[in-house]
């Protein structure tokens, strides 16, 4: 019986690792015309925030200082944020959205919401919402 259970397991965990590459794979191929998914995930916490340290999005991120800083540089360049330093301690670093930055931000959730409407077109509303259960069981 616990051979069958690891075996299940197994193939459990070889199926979801399949299907979050794929799901990635497509969903940064679906915003490629748009934005870069790491610049796109800065942008949207900047949406959610308005303003925000680097140093917090980095922690949020699990990635460094300088990952966001040079991801917020390109995203300076395009328009979508602003940077600017706390008048109150100059080396803390905000980043903050612009109106054009929330635009695109919107847009993008309605191409990624339309994607992941379709993909899940193949589950029936009971399966969604026992597959999000199990899966919410795992974090």
């Amino acid at each position: 019986m616990e051979t069958k259970r690891k075996e299940a397991s197994t193939e459990l965990s070889v199926s979801l690792g399949g299907v979050l590459r794929v799901l990635k794979s497509e969903v940064t191929r679906l915003l490629e015309p748009y934005i870069p998914w790491n610049e796109f995930t800065v942008l949207r916490i900047l949406y959610r925030q308005k303003k925000e340290m680097v140093s917090k999005i980095a922690v949020e991120l699990n990635v460094s200082n300088s990952h966001i800083t040079a991801v917020s540089e390109k995203l300076i360049q395009k328009g979508l944020i602003t940077r600017s330093r706390s008048s109150s301690d100059r080396r803390v670093v905000l980043l903050e959205i612009t109106e054009e930055g929330k635009q695109m931000t919107e847009h993008v959730e309605k191409v990624k919401d339309q994607y992941f409407q379709q993909k899940f077109s193949l589950l029936t509303e009971e399966e969604i919402v026992s597959l999000n259960s199990l899966l919410k069981k795992l974090v």
